[in-house]
C-alpha cells in the first residue's frame, strides 16, 4: 500500500503540566531526515521524540513542532549562585575601596549581567511526567501525520496503477508487432541488396547468415518479456504488505526504462517507434508519483 511522504497532523494535550500542541509536517526526500523544533525548557526530549517518529516513518524530510504553555508551572528551579555572588560583591567592593568609588554601584542589575549568577536546574522529580505527556501528544498527532499519509497514498496508488496498465497495454502492441517489424526490416534488406548485385542474394549463403545474425540483434523478444517481468513486480509490491516501497518501486522503474530505451535502439519500426515515445512519457509521470511515495 502507498503511503505518501506529504502530510501533515496537529494534536493538543492539556494536563496539570501545562498545555502542549504537536505539529508534524513531511515533504519529499530520499532518505529520512527528522527536524525538531522546541521550547528551550523542553530541549532535552529532543532525542525520545526523534526515536517516537522514526517508529512511524521510514522516509522523507519531517518537522516535529512542539509548543508549550506551562502556565502555572515550569519544568526547571531556578537557583541562585549565593556564593558567587558574595564573591563578586567583595571583589568590587575591593575595588571600590582602592579606587576611593561609592560601593553602593555594585547593583543587582549589575549581578544580572554575569553569568552564572542564577541557575537553571531540571525538575528530575517530573521528568517521567514530561515524557509521559509528550509521547501521548506526538501519539495523537501522528495517527493523524499516518491517516494523511494513508489517504494521499491511496490517490497515488489509484494513478499509478491505472498508468501501469496503459503502459502494458502499449507493450502488448509491441509485441504484437515485434515479428512483422523484424521481418519487414529483413525483407527491406534483401530487397537493397538485390539491387546492389541482383540475382545473387538467394543464392549467396554468406550473405544470408549474415541477414540471420543481424535479424537475432535487433530481435526485441528478450528485453519485451523482461519489460512485462518488471511490471508484474511492480504490482505484486504495490498490492503488498509492505510499509515502505517507494525506494524499490525507484529502482524497478530505472530497469524499465532501461529494456525500454533497448527496445527503441533496436527496432527501427515507426510504429513501435511511437509507442516507445507513450511509454517513456508514462513511465516518467509514474517516476514522479513514485517520488512521493515512502
Amino acid at each position: 500500500m502507498f503511503k505518501s511522504m506529504t502530510a501533515f497532523g496537529q494534536a493538543a494535550l492539556t494536563s496539570e503540566l501545562g498545555h502542549f500542541v504537536a505539529e508534524i509536517q513531511s515533504v519529499n526526500r530520499k532518505f529520512l531526515e527528522i527536524n525538531v523544533i522546541l521550547p528551550k525548557e523542553l530541549s532535552r526530549f529532543e532525542v525520545e521524540i526523534k526515536k517516537c517518529v522514526q517508529a512511524h516513518v521510514s522516509r522523507g524530510s519531517v518537522t516535529v513542532k512542539i509548543y508549550a504553555n506551562f502556565e502555572n508551572r515550569v519544568p526547571f528551579t531556578v537557583r541562585p549562585n549565593i556564593l558567587l555572588a558574595k564573591q563578586l560583591k567583595h571583589a568590587w567592593e575591593e575595588v571600590a575601596t582602592h579606587l576611593n568609588m561609592d560601593k553602593s554601584a555594585f547593583t543587582l542589575s549589575f549581578l544580572a549581567q554575569t553569568e552564572g549568577i542564577v541557575n537553571l536546574e531540571e525538575n528530575i522529580d517530573e521528568e517521567e511526567g514530561y515524557k509521559t505527556a509528550l509521547k501521548s501528544l506526538l501519539e495523537a498527532a501522528l495517527a493523524k501525520f499516518s491517516a494523511m499519509k494513508k489517504q494521499e497514498g491511496a490517490l497515488l496508488q489509484i494513478d499509478v496503477l491505472n498508468r501501469l496498465e496503459q503502459i502494458h497495454a502499449w507493450m502488448v502492441a509491441i509485441e504484437k508487432r515485434t515479428p512483422f517489424a523484424t521481418d519487414k526490416y529483413r525483407r527491406k534488406l534483401i530487397a537493397r541488396l538485390e539491387e546492389l548485385i541482383p540475382g545473387h542474394i538467394e543464392n549467396e549463403e554468406r550473405i544470408l547468415r549474415e541477414l540471420a545474425l543481424f535479424a537475432d540483434k535487433i530481435d526485441i523478444t528478450e528485453e519485451i518479456t523482461r519489460f512485462f517481468c518488471h511490471l508484474t513486480r511492480c504490482e505484486e509490491i504495490i498490492h503488498s504488505s509492505q510499509t515502505s516501497i517507494g525506494k524499490t518501486l525507484d529502482f524497478i522503474l530505472q530497469e524499465l526504462n532501461r529494456e525500454i530505451n533497448t527496445i527503441g535502439n533496436k527496432s527501427a519500426d515507426i510504429e513501435i517507434a511511437r509507442l516507445i515515445i507513450d511509454i517513456k512519457s508514462e513511465l516518467e509521470r509514474v517516476r514522479e508519483q513514485i517520488q512521493n511515495i515512502e
